[in-house]
Protein backbone atom coordinates (compact mmCIF):
# COMPACT_ATOMS: atom_id res chain seq x y z
CA UNK A 1 0.00 0.00 0.00
CA UNK A 2 1.02 3.82 -0.60
CA UNK A 3 2.77 5.48 2.40
CA UNK A 4 3.26 8.64 3.11
CA UNK A 5 5.45 9.10 6.67
CA UNK A 6 3.58 12.31 8.36
CA UNK A 7 5.01 11.39 11.92
CA UNK A 8 8.12 9.60 11.32
CA UNK A 9 9.68 9.09 14.70
CA UNK A 10 13.11 8.89 13.23
CA UNK A 11 14.17 9.75 9.64
CA UNK A 12 17.77 8.51 8.18
CA UNK A 13 18.07 8.03 4.74
CA UNK A 14 20.79 5.42 3.33
CA UNK A 15 21.78 6.42 0.00
CA UNK A 16 23.91 3.14 -1.17
CA UNK A 17 25.29 3.39 -4.84
CA UNK A 18 25.42 -0.23 -4.01
CA UNK A 19 25.19 -2.25 -1.22
CA UNK A 20 28.41 -4.14 0.20
CA UNK A 21 27.67 -7.92 -0.88
CA UNK A 22 27.12 -10.00 2.15
CA UNK A 23 28.66 -13.51 2.70
CA UNK A 24 25.29 -15.72 2.22
CA UNK A 25 24.94 -18.92 3.93
CA UNK A 26 23.96 -21.44 2.11
CA UNK A 27 21.47 -22.79 4.47
CA UNK A 28 19.65 -19.37 5.01
CA UNK A 29 16.48 -20.72 5.28
CA UNK A 30 17.74 -22.32 8.69
CA UNK A 31 19.55 -18.81 10.00
CA UNK A 32 18.67 -17.01 13.34
CA UNK A 33 18.48 -13.40 13.62
CA UNK A 34 22.10 -12.28 14.81
CA UNK A 35 24.31 -9.00 15.19
CA UNK A 36 22.72 -5.72 16.68
CA UNK A 37 18.81 -4.67 17.32
CA UNK A 38 17.17 -1.72 17.17
CA UNK A 39 13.30 -1.89 18.72
CA UNK A 40 10.65 0.25 17.25
CA UNK A 41 6.87 0.89 17.79
CA UNK A 42 4.62 3.29 16.57
CA UNK A 43 0.69 3.92 17.34
CA UNK A 44 -1.73 5.84 15.33
CA UNK A 45 -4.91 6.77 16.22
CA UNK A 46 -7.96 5.76 14.22
CA UNK A 47 -8.86 8.71 12.15
CA UNK A 48 -4.96 9.60 10.89
CA UNK A 49 -5.05 8.26 7.42
CA UNK A 50 -1.23 9.18 7.31
CA UNK A 51 -0.76 6.62 9.71
CA UNK A 52 2.34 6.55 11.96
CA UNK A 53 5.94 5.05 10.75
CA UNK A 54 9.46 5.21 11.64
CA UNK A 55 12.87 4.79 9.01
CA UNK A 56 15.53 4.36 10.20
CA UNK A 57 19.30 2.06 9.62
CA UNK A 58 21.45 -0.55 10.89
CA UNK A 59 24.16 -2.01 9.55
CA UNK A 60 24.55 -1.74 5.95
CA UNK A 61 20.29 -2.00 5.56
CA UNK A 62 17.61 0.69 5.96
CA UNK A 63 14.52 -0.39 8.00
CA UNK A 64 10.95 1.10 7.96
CA UNK A 65 7.85 0.09 10.14
CA UNK A 66 4.41 1.86 9.75
CA UNK A 67 0.73 0.99 10.77
CA UNK A 68 -2.22 2.77 9.64
CA UNK A 69 -4.42 3.00 12.76
CA UNK A 70 -3.45 0.77 15.67
CA UNK A 71 0.32 0.00 17.29
CA UNK A 72 3.18 -1.75 15.51
CA UNK A 73 6.46 -3.27 16.85
CA UNK A 74 8.95 -4.18 15.34
CA UNK A 75 12.56 -5.73 15.79
CA UNK A 76 15.14 -4.73 13.29
CA UNK A 77 18.85 -6.67 13.21
CA UNK A 78 22.18 -5.76 11.38
CA UNK A 79 22.42 -9.00 9.50
CA UNK A 80 19.55 -7.46 7.46
CA UNK A 81 16.70 -9.69 9.34
CA UNK A 82 13.43 -8.61 11.35
CA UNK A 83 10.25 -9.28 12.99
CA UNK A 84 7.19 -7.41 13.48
CA UNK A 85 3.90 -7.25 14.97
CA UNK A 86 0.70 -5.52 14.73
CA UNK A 87 -2.70 -4.97 17.16
CA UNK A 88 -5.63 -3.28 15.36
CA UNK A 89 -4.58 -1.51 12.57
CA UNK A 90 -5.61 -1.06 9.20
CA UNK A 91 -2.96 -1.54 7.45
CA UNK A 92 0.40 -2.62 8.31
CA UNK A 93 4.03 -2.89 6.92
CA UNK A 94 7.75 -3.65 7.74
CA UNK A 95 10.45 -3.94 5.31
CA UNK A 96 14.73 -3.97 5.36
CA UNK A 97 16.39 -3.63 2.55
CA UNK A 98 18.51 -0.89 0.26
CA UNK A 99 17.63 3.11 0.28
CA UNK A 100 18.96 4.57 -2.21
CA UNK A 101 16.64 7.95 -1.75
CA UNK A 102 14.66 10.08 -3.02
CA UNK A 103 15.55 10.79 -7.33
CA UNK A 104 18.23 9.20 -6.80
CA UNK A 105 19.68 9.01 -9.96
CA UNK A 106 20.46 5.13 -9.73
CA UNK A 107 18.96 3.40 -12.85
CA UNK A 108 18.13 -0.53 -12.49
CA UNK A 109 20.13 -1.16 -15.34
CA UNK A 110 23.49 0.56 -14.00
CA UNK A 111 23.08 -0.29 -10.40
CA UNK A 112 24.17 -4.25 -11.03
CA UNK A 113 21.76 -7.05 -10.98
CA UNK A 114 19.70 -7.08 -7.95
CA UNK A 115 18.54 -9.99 -5.61
CA UNK A 116 16.46 -10.56 -2.29
CA UNK A 117 17.45 -14.01 -0.32
CA UNK A 118 14.41 -14.01 2.06
CA UNK A 119 13.13 -16.80 4.66
CA UNK A 120 10.27 -16.17 6.51
CA UNK A 121 10.12 -18.36 9.64
CA UNK A 122 6.51 -17.42 10.75
CA UNK A 123 3.82 -15.48 9.83
CA UNK A 124 0.79 -15.31 11.70
CA UNK A 125 -3.14 -14.28 11.51
CA UNK A 126 -4.63 -13.91 14.77
CA UNK A 127 -7.31 -12.20 13.41
CA UNK A 128 -9.34 -9.52 11.52
CA UNK A 129 -6.59 -9.83 8.45
CA UNK A 130 -8.04 -10.00 4.86
CA UNK A 131 -4.96 -9.74 2.85
CA UNK A 132 -1.26 -10.08 3.15
CA UNK A 133 1.69 -9.53 1.16
CA UNK A 134 5.19 -11.20 1.15
CA UNK A 135 8.03 -10.33 -0.87
CA UNK A 136 10.17 -7.29 -2.39
CA UNK A 137 8.66 -3.82 -2.58
CA UNK A 138 9.68 -0.28 -3.53
CA UNK A 139 9.75 2.51 -5.59
CA UNK A 140 10.88 4.13 -8.78
CA UNK A 141 10.77 7.83 -9.45
CA UNK A 142 10.19 9.47 -12.98
CA UNK A 143 7.63 8.00 -13.82
CA UNK A 144 6.50 7.39 -10.32
CA UNK A 145 6.13 3.56 -9.92
CA UNK A 146 5.24 1.42 -6.91
CA UNK A 147 6.15 -1.98 -7.65
CA UNK A 148 5.53 -5.42 -5.55
CA UNK A 149 6.95 -8.84 -5.92
CA UNK A 150 4.54 -11.18 -3.62
CA UNK A 151 6.40 -14.81 -3.06
CA UNK A 152 3.71 -15.75 -0.47
CA UNK A 153 0.57 -14.35 1.02
CA UNK A 154 -0.61 -16.58 3.90
CA UNK A 155 -4.00 -18.06 4.68
CA UNK A 156 -6.01 -15.05 3.00
CA UNK A 157 -5.10 -16.50 -0.29
CA UNK A 158 -3.27 -15.43 -3.21
CA UNK A 159 -3.71 -11.91 -4.55
CA UNK A 160 -5.73 -11.59 -7.67
CA UNK A 161 -7.00 -7.83 -6.81
CA UNK A 162 -4.19 -6.08 -8.28
CA UNK A 163 -5.33 -4.26 -11.47
CA UNK A 164 -5.10 -5.67 -14.96
CA UNK A 165 -3.22 -8.91 -15.94
CA UNK A 166 -0.62 -8.33 -18.09
CA UNK A 167 0.88 -11.62 -18.59
CA UNK A 168 2.71 -14.75 -16.75
CA UNK A 169 6.13 -15.18 -17.39
CA UNK A 170 8.66 -17.76 -15.96
CA UNK A 171 11.30 -16.56 -13.43
CA UNK A 172 13.56 -18.49 -11.20
CA UNK A 173 11.93 -21.55 -12.52
CA UNK A 174 8.65 -20.44 -11.37
CA UNK A 175 5.17 -18.94 -12.48
CA UNK A 176 4.45 -15.25 -11.88
CA UNK A 177 0.92 -13.00 -12.79
CA UNK A 178 2.15 -9.61 -13.91
CA UNK A 179 -0.15 -6.89 -13.18
CA UNK A 180 -0.68 -2.86 -13.93
CA UNK A 181 -2.99 -1.00 -11.64
CA UNK A 182 -3.12 2.60 -12.68
CA UNK A 183 -4.30 4.15 -8.78
CA UNK A 184 -6.18 7.55 -10.05
CA UNK A 185 -7.01 8.41 -6.53
CA UNK A 186 -4.66 10.36 -5.00
CA UNK A 187 -2.96 8.77 -2.40
CA UNK A 188 0.45 8.91 0.27
CA UNK A 189 3.23 8.67 -1.69
CA UNK A 190 6.72 9.12 -1.63
CA UNK A 191 6.44 12.31 -3.04
CA UNK A 192 3.43 12.87 -0.99
CA UNK A 193 -0.24 13.04 -2.41
CA UNK A 194 -0.66 12.39 -5.84
CA UNK A 195 -1.46 9.59 -8.36
CA UNK A 196 0.93 6.88 -9.56
CA UNK A 197 0.95 3.47 -10.87
CA UNK A 198 1.64 -0.29 -9.16
CA UNK A 199 3.38 -3.20 -10.66
CA UNK A 200 2.84 -6.53 -9.67
CA UNK A 201 4.77 -9.53 -9.99
CA UNK A 202 2.93 -12.54 -7.90
CA UNK A 203 4.24 -15.70 -8.14
CA UNK A 204 1.08 -18.59 -8.55
CA UNK A 205 2.53 -21.06 -6.01
CA UNK A 206 3.98 -19.46 -2.16
CA UNK A 207 7.74 -20.41 -0.83
CA UNK A 208 8.32 -19.02 2.59
CA UNK A 209 12.13 -19.11 1.51
CA UNK A 210 14.23 -18.85 -1.42
CA UNK A 211 15.83 -15.99 -3.70
CA UNK A 212 14.46 -13.40 -5.73
CA UNK A 213 15.81 -12.35 -9.03
CA UNK A 214 14.74 -8.59 -8.87
CA UNK A 215 15.90 -7.38 -12.00
CA UNK A 216 14.67 -10.17 -14.05
CA UNK A 217 11.04 -8.79 -12.72
CA UNK A 218 12.09 -5.56 -14.14
CA UNK A 219 13.28 -6.86 -16.83
CA UNK A 220 10.06 -9.19 -17.65
CA UNK A 221 7.98 -5.79 -16.98
CA UNK A 222 9.61 -3.49 -19.17
CA UNK A 223 9.50 -6.39 -21.86
CA UNK A 224 5.96 -6.19 -21.67
CA UNK A 225 5.78 -2.72 -22.30
CA UNK A 226 6.00 -1.85 -18.10
CA UNK A 227 8.23 1.29 -18.18
CA UNK A 228 10.05 1.71 -14.92
CA UNK A 229 11.38 4.80 -13.60
CA UNK A 230 14.71 6.19 -14.02
CA UNK A 231 15.63 6.48 -10.56
CA UNK A 232 15.04 3.36 -8.21
CA UNK A 233 14.24 4.55 -4.58
CA UNK A 234 14.10 1.69 -2.70
CA UNK A 235 14.31 -2.21 -2.62
CA UNK A 236 13.05 -3.71 0.44
CA UNK A 237 12.28 -7.26 1.68
CA UNK A 238 8.55 -6.46 3.02
CA UNK A 239 6.07 -8.29 5.01
CA UNK A 240 2.79 -6.14 4.84
CA UNK A 241 -1.04 -6.95 5.73
CA UNK A 242 -4.34 -5.46 6.30
CA UNK A 243 -8.09 -5.38 5.96
CA UNK A 244 -10.70 -4.53 3.74
CA UNK A 245 -13.20 -3.30 4.50
CA UNK A 246 -10.78 -1.37 7.16
CA UNK A 247 -12.46 -2.18 10.94
CA UNK A 248 -9.40 -0.71 12.47
CA UNK A 249 -8.98 -4.93 14.47
CA UNK A 250 -6.08 -6.39 12.10
CA UNK A 251 -3.74 -8.57 14.68
CA UNK A 252 -0.66 -10.82 13.34
CA UNK A 253 3.38 -10.86 12.98
CA UNK A 254 5.79 -11.63 10.59
CA UNK A 255 9.40 -13.08 11.36
CA UNK A 256 11.91 -13.10 8.94
CA UNK A 257 14.59 -14.85 10.27
CA UNK A 258 16.77 -14.54 7.11
CA UNK A 259 16.13 -11.11 4.75
CA UNK A 260 19.20 -9.32 2.44
CA UNK A 261 18.96 -7.27 -0.92
CA UNK A 262 22.17 -7.02 -2.63
CA UNK A 263 23.41 -5.76 -5.81
CA UNK A 264 26.36 -7.90 -7.69
CA UNK A 265 28.31 -4.79 -9.62
CA UNK A 266 29.32 -7.19 -12.39
CA UNK A 267 25.79 -6.93 -13.96
CA UNK A 268 25.79 -10.78 -14.09
CA UNK A 269 23.87 -13.10 -14.42
CA UNK A 270 20.94 -11.49 -16.18
CA UNK A 271 17.48 -12.86 -16.43
CA UNK A 272 17.35 -16.46 -15.45
CA UNK A 273 15.04 -17.04 -18.33
CA UNK A 274 18.32 -17.35 -20.14
CA UNK A 275 18.70 -20.45 -22.51
CA UNK A 276 18.38 -24.19 -21.54
CA UNK A 277 20.90 -26.79 -22.92
CA UNK A 278 18.24 -29.04 -24.99
CA UNK A 279 20.48 -31.51 -24.49
CA UNK A 280 20.28 -34.48 -21.46
CA UNK A 281 21.60 -34.05 -18.07
CA UNK A 282 24.18 -37.26 -19.00
CA UNK A 283 25.38 -35.89 -21.92
CA UNK A 284 25.88 -32.61 -21.18
CA UNK A 285 26.15 -31.65 -17.42
CA UNK A 286 29.13 -32.80 -15.53
CA UNK A 287 28.31 -35.96 -12.26
CA UNK A 288 27.52 -34.21 -9.14
CA UNK A 289 27.15 -37.91 -7.61
CA UNK A 290 28.42 -41.18 -7.44
CA UNK A 291 27.67 -44.73 -6.41
CA UNK A 292 29.01 -45.03 -3.61
CA UNK A 293 29.15 -42.09 -2.90
CA UNK A 294 25.79 -39.01 -2.22
CA UNK A 295 23.87 -36.76 -4.20
CA UNK A 296 23.05 -33.57 -2.48
CA UNK A 297 19.57 -33.12 -3.61
CA UNK A 298 19.72 -29.10 -3.87
CA UNK A 299 22.66 -30.14 -7.18
CA UNK A 300 19.61 -31.35 -9.37
CA UNK A 301 20.55 -30.18 -12.81
CA UNK A 302 16.51 -31.11 -14.34
CA UNK A 303 13.26 -31.13 -12.61
CA UNK A 304 9.78 -30.66 -12.34
CA UNK A 305 7.63 -28.79 -10.27
CA UNK A 306 8.31 -25.53 -8.50
CA UNK A 307 9.48 -27.45 -5.35
CA UNK A 308 11.59 -24.87 -3.07
CA UNK A 309 15.74 -25.11 -3.11
CA UNK A 310 16.44 -23.99 0.25
CA UNK A 311 20.59 -24.38 -0.35
CA UNK A 312 20.36 -27.42 1.65
CA UNK A 313 17.69 -29.36 1.44
CA UNK A 314 14.23 -29.25 -1.24
CA UNK A 315 11.05 -28.65 0.15
CA UNK A 316 7.05 -27.45 -0.83
CA UNK A 317 7.61 -30.84 -2.64
CA UNK A 318 4.29 -32.13 -4.39
CA UNK A 319 3.28 -35.15 -6.02
CA UNK A 320 4.97 -36.34 -9.55
CA UNK A 321 7.37 -33.95 -9.04
CA UNK A 322 10.80 -34.67 -9.89
CA UNK A 323 14.78 -34.12 -9.99
CA UNK A 324 17.66 -35.51 -11.78
CA UNK A 325 21.04 -35.93 -11.37
CA UNK A 326 24.24 -37.48 -13.52
CA UNK A 327 25.87 -39.79 -11.21
CA UNK A 328 29.28 -42.18 -12.21
CA UNK A 329 28.58 -45.38 -11.24
CA UNK A 330 31.59 -47.47 -10.06
CA UNK A 331 30.97 -50.89 -10.49
CA UNK A 332 27.82 -52.44 -11.53
CA UNK A 333 25.94 -54.17 -9.19
CA UNK A 334 23.17 -53.55 -6.35
CA UNK A 335 23.49 -50.84 -3.79
CA UNK A 336 22.18 -49.72 -0.54
CA UNK A 337 20.34 -46.54 -0.60
CA UNK A 338 19.90 -44.27 2.47
CA UNK A 339 17.84 -40.98 2.00
CA UNK A 340 18.05 -38.21 4.61
CA UNK A 341 13.92 -36.80 4.67
CA UNK A 342 11.10 -35.19 6.59
CA UNK A 343 7.83 -35.10 6.77
CA UNK A 344 5.09 -34.21 9.24
CA UNK A 345 1.26 -35.88 9.01
CA UNK A 346 -1.26 -35.35 12.09
CA UNK A 347 -2.60 -38.41 10.80
CA UNK A 348 0.31 -40.57 10.22
CA UNK A 349 0.47 -40.64 6.41
CA UNK A 350 3.77 -42.24 5.01
CA UNK A 351 4.90 -41.30 1.45
CA UNK A 352 7.44 -42.96 -0.77
CA UNK A 353 10.36 -42.05 -3.19
CA UNK A 354 11.11 -43.61 -6.42
CA UNK A 355 14.32 -44.03 -8.45
CA UNK A 356 15.44 -44.63 -11.97
CA UNK A 357 18.34 -44.81 -13.62
CA UNK A 358 18.34 -43.94 -17.28
CA UNK A 359 14.24 -43.84 -17.25
CA UNK A 360 14.33 -47.53 -16.06
CA UNK A 361 12.89 -48.04 -12.03
CA UNK A 362 15.71 -49.08 -9.64
CA UNK A 363 14.37 -48.94 -6.40
CA UNK A 364 11.17 -47.31 -4.24
CA UNK A 365 12.21 -45.93 -0.46
CA UNK A 366 8.73 -46.22 1.30
CA UNK A 367 7.63 -45.25 4.85
CA UNK A 368 8.57 -41.53 5.03
CA UNK A 369 7.38 -39.73 8.12
CA UNK A 370 9.14 -38.10 10.75
CA UNK A 371 7.92 -36.12 13.57
CA UNK A 372 7.91 -32.72 12.01
CA UNK A 373 9.47 -30.52 8.86
CA UNK A 374 12.46 -30.17 10.34
CA UNK A 375 13.31 -33.50 11.84
CA UNK A 376 15.38 -35.40 9.56
CA UNK A 377 15.79 -39.03 10.12
CA UNK A 378 17.10 -42.11 7.40
CA UNK A 379 15.27 -43.82 5.57
CA UNK A 380 17.09 -46.84 3.46
CA UNK A 381 16.35 -49.33 0.23
CA UNK A 382 18.27 -51.39 -1.99
CA UNK A 383 18.45 -50.79 -5.85
CA UNK A 384 18.36 -53.23 -8.62
CA UNK A 385 21.27 -54.03 -10.65
CA UNK A 386 22.92 -50.66 -12.37
CA UNK A 387 25.82 -50.60 -15.07
CA UNK A 388 28.66 -49.19 -14.08
CA UNK A 389 29.35 -45.98 -16.24
CA UNK A 390 27.59 -42.35 -15.56
CA UNK A 391 24.18 -42.35 -15.86
CA UNK A 392 20.90 -39.98 -14.97
CA UNK A 393 19.59 -40.32 -11.94
CA UNK A 394 15.95 -39.11 -11.34
CA UNK A 395 14.20 -39.08 -7.72
CA UNK A 396 10.39 -38.97 -8.62
CA UNK A 397 8.66 -37.87 -5.21
CA UNK A 398 5.86 -39.99 -5.95
CA UNK A 399 3.16 -38.77 -3.01
CA UNK A 400 5.15 -35.43 -2.33
CA UNK A 401 5.10 -33.09 0.55
CA UNK A 402 8.53 -34.33 1.77
CA UNK A 403 11.60 -32.02 2.66
CA UNK A 404 14.40 -34.05 1.34
CA UNK A 405 18.52 -33.42 2.08
CA UNK A 406 20.46 -35.73 0.99
CA UNK A 407 21.04 -39.39 -0.80
CA UNK A 408 23.88 -42.10 -0.03
CA UNK A 409 24.88 -45.25 -2.20
CA UNK A 410 27.07 -47.72 -0.72
CA UNK A 411 27.99 -51.05 -2.01
CA UNK A 412 25.95 -53.97 -1.86
CA UNK A 413 26.49 -56.89 -4.29
CA UNK A 414 29.00 -55.31 -6.60
CA UNK A 415 31.57 -56.33 -9.54
CA UNK A 416 34.56 -55.66 -8.43
CA UNK A 417 36.15 -56.34 -12.27
CA UNK A 418 33.94 -53.84 -13.77
CA UNK A 419 35.67 -50.68 -12.29
CA UNK A 420 34.46 -47.55 -14.66
CA UNK A 421 37.25 -44.54 -14.48
CA UNK A 422 35.31 -41.29 -15.58
CA UNK A 423 37.84 -39.25 -17.49
CA UNK A 424 39.41 -36.30 -14.76
CA UNK A 425 38.23 -32.82 -15.77
CA UNK A 426 41.28 -30.83 -14.36
CA UNK A 427 39.87 -27.58 -15.24
CA UNK A 428 38.81 -26.63 -11.49
CA UNK A 429 41.78 -27.53 -10.01
CA UNK A 430 44.20 -25.44 -12.53
CA UNK A 431 45.29 -22.27 -11.37
CA UNK A 432 44.41 -20.27 -14.46
CA UNK A 433 46.79 -18.05 -16.69
CA UNK A 434 43.99 -17.18 -19.31
CA UNK A 435 44.39 -13.35 -19.28
CA UNK A 436 42.93 -12.96 -22.86
CA UNK A 437 40.81 -16.42 -22.68
CA UNK A 438 36.75 -16.33 -21.30
CA UNK A 439 35.31 -19.42 -19.91
CA UNK A 440 31.12 -19.50 -20.19
CA UNK A 441 29.28 -19.88 -16.58
CA UNK A 442 26.05 -21.91 -16.20
CA UNK A 443 24.32 -22.69 -12.98
CA UNK A 444 23.01 -26.10 -12.11
CA UNK A 445 19.95 -25.96 -13.86
CA UNK A 446 21.99 -25.28 -17.29
CA UNK A 447 20.80 -21.47 -17.49
CA UNK A 448 23.69 -19.46 -18.95
CA UNK A 449 24.97 -17.03 -16.88
CA UNK A 450 27.54 -15.24 -19.21
CA UNK A 451 31.29 -15.22 -19.51
CA UNK A 452 34.06 -14.92 -17.13
CA UNK A 453 37.86 -14.13 -17.83
CA UNK A 454 40.09 -15.39 -15.32
CA UNK A 455 43.35 -13.46 -14.25
CA UNK A 456 46.57 -14.59 -13.89
CA UNK A 457 47.38 -16.46 -10.63
CA UNK A 458 43.46 -16.31 -10.00
CA UNK A 459 41.81 -19.85 -8.89
CA UNK A 460 38.43 -20.78 -10.63
CA UNK A 461 36.51 -20.66 -7.21
CA UNK A 462 38.45 -17.45 -6.66
CA UNK A 463 37.28 -15.51 -9.82
CA UNK A 464 33.63 -17.01 -9.65
CA UNK A 465 33.23 -15.59 -6.27
CA UNK A 466 34.70 -12.21 -7.04
CA UNK A 467 32.43 -11.83 -10.52
CA UNK A 468 29.42 -13.71 -9.03
CA UNK A 469 29.75 -12.67 -5.20
CA UNK A 470 27.49 -15.57 -4.77
CA UNK A 471 28.53 -19.03 -3.27
CA UNK A 472 26.83 -22.01 -4.84
CA UNK A 473 27.48 -24.54 -7.27
CA UNK A 474 28.28 -23.21 -10.94
CA UNK A 475 29.07 -25.10 -14.39
CA UNK A 476 31.95 -23.77 -16.12
CA UNK A 477 32.93 -24.68 -19.91
CA UNK A 478 35.71 -24.43 -22.15
CA UNK A 479 35.55 -25.63 -25.29
CA UNK A 480 34.87 -29.49 -25.02
CA UNK A 481 35.28 -29.49 -21.17
CA UNK A 482 32.55 -29.39 -18.79
CA UNK A 483 33.16 -29.24 -14.86
CA UNK A 484 30.86 -28.32 -11.48
CA UNK A 485 32.75 -25.78 -9.29
CA UNK A 486 31.17 -25.38 -5.92
CA UNK A 487 32.60 -22.00 -4.31
CA UNK A 488 32.36 -21.78 -0.35
CA UNK A 489 32.66 -18.69 1.23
Amino acid sequence: MSVLLKSAKALTVLSLGFLSTQVLAQDFCNATHSGTKEDVSNTAPTGDADGEGTIGTIGDYSYEEWNKTGTGKATFYSDGSFSCSFENIDDYLCRSGILYGDNSGVNYKTVGHLYADFSLSNYTNKSGVSYAYIGVYGWTQSPLIEWYIVDSWGSQGRPTWCGTLVKTVTIDGAEYDIYKDDISEARGTIEGIKTFTQYWSIRKKARKCGTIDITAHFEAWEAAGLKMGSSLYEAKILGEAGQYPENHNANGSFDFNYAKVYADGSGAPRSSASTTPSSSAATTLPSVGAFPGMVEFEDFQEKSGEFTNGGSFLGDIEPGDWAEYTVDVAYTGTYNVELSAARQDDDGREVSVTLSIDGKSVGTISDILTDDWDSYKSFKGVTSSISAGTHTLRVTFTDGYVNVDKIVFTEKEVDKSSKYEPSTDALAKTRFVLKDNELQVFDMQGRNLGKLGVSAGMSLEETLFAKFHRPGVYLVKQGSQLTKVRVIR
